[in-house]
């Protein structure tokens, strides 16, 4: 296969009769106008990203008086309500991200040097994107561990229906921006014979931008050790809330709405998963980069080995919780089985979701091995 991008060849491409016909084309308005299209997507996804970013800021800025649950929950509710207009917004943007890049495919126009430009930065405002939605829930996170030791039961409620919302949001939006590189990847695979031999500014353009989709998924596999810290902080302040046996059925009540938590948790992980499958696909496509090159992806590789321990480490902590739980109901309620096998239930269907999200890291982590194994 050729090179990604022609990287690293020296050589000029043979000609032929096919690319004689395309040499012989003029660019045209469509043609022209096609290229530029990507380009726009680009300069949108950045001002989106840039977006996002504000609104992790605003949580971040409630420090102090300021950290209230009252504050948290509206301004919560304010930037759900803006996420969700944003991913409407991202939705389009990909599906003309598809139409174009189909389009350019079917009419077989000749890839330029500047299109290049466009296309990597698409594959860098993606990875500003999900920098963004990994700061944001990270600054989530934070605040809710903040909040914890003093909310009321029901508030501890409320803040995981919150979070439950914003997660469900950023989730659809993490699904429509793996759409958009799995089609990047897609026609940059299919068309890699095709790219001109680029820049050393394209060069180091493409490297920056490979490396910064890696290091978003490092950011937000961090800001998800965060909010996993955050409900292992929520469920210790509810076992120490739950004091008699008529609050025995609240406790477990809330110890499924931690596990719907972190089942679109792991639908998040399924998600990041498959983008770090796609970037290593691009990055071992051919023999596009050289050895220092690929070195340098093995660093940023190994930086998100950290953030993969840094999960296993909040999930470890929400399991010891989980124990909290079970001996605080078998306290409050000695001899009743009901409620000793009710806890033993609700801590079974919190492990699996565990277990899960557990196997989706170690093939993260296998993925990242292989890699610096096979330089």
């Amino acid at each position: 296969m050729a090179n990604f991008f022609n990287i690293n060849n020296e050589n000029t491409k043979k000609a032929t009769l096919q690319d004689d016909v395309v040499i012989q084309q003029t660019p045209g308005l469509n043609e022209a106008a096609a290229f530029n299209v990507v380009g726009s997507i680009a300069a949108e996804e950045n001002a989106l990203a840039a977006l996002i970013q504000e609104e992790a800021d605003k949580l971040a800025s409630l420090t102090g008086d300021a950290l209230t649950f009252d504050n948290f929950t509206e301004l919560t509710e304010s930037i759900i309500r803006t996420l969700k207009t944003i991913l409407l917004k991202n939705t389009v943007l990909e599906a003309k991200l598809t139409e174009t890049l189909n389009y350019i495919d079917e009419e077989g126009f000749t890839i330029t040097s500047d299109f290049v430009d466009n296309i990597t930065a698409i594959l860098s405002r993606i990875a500003n994107e999900e920098n963004a939605l990994g700061n944001l829930i990270g600054a989530i996170g934070t605040l809710v561990d903040a909040l914890a030791p003093v909310l009321a039961f029901e508030q501890l409620q409320a803040a995981d229906e919150l979070i439950l919302a914003i997660l469900r949001v950023i989730t659809e939006k993490n699904l429509v921006l793996l759409s958009k590189l799995r089609r990047v990847v897609r026609f940059i695979i299919n068309n890699s014979e095709d790219f001109p031999t680029p820049t050393q500014a394209q060069v180091d353009a493409v490297i920056a931008a490979l490396n910064a989709l890696i290091n978003a998924i490092r950011v937000e596999e961090n800001g998800l050790a965060v909010l996993i810290d955050a409900e292992a902080a929520k469920l210790n302040r509810a076992i120490e809330l739950t004091t008699t046996a008529g609050g025995v059925d609240d406790l477990l009540d809330f110890n499924d709405i931690i596990t719907s938590v972190l089942d679109i948790i792991v639908q998040k992980n399924m998600i990041l998963e498959a983008k770090l499958e796609d970037i290593i696909a691009i990055i071992t496509l051919g023999n596009g980069f050289n050895d220092e090159q690929l070195a340098g992806f093995a660093v940023s590789l190994s930086n998100l080995q950290q953030s993969i321990a840094n999960e296993e480490f909040a999930l470890a902590n929400l399991i010891g919780t989980e124990a909290l739980k079970i001996n605080d109901v078998a306290t409050i309620t000695p001899g009743n089985v009901g409620n000793l096998i009710a806890a033993n239930e609700s801590a079974s269907l919190l492990l699996e979701s565990i277990t899960l999200k557990n196997m989706i890291l170690a093939q993260k982590n296998i993925d990242v091995i292989n890699f610096i194994l096979s330089l």
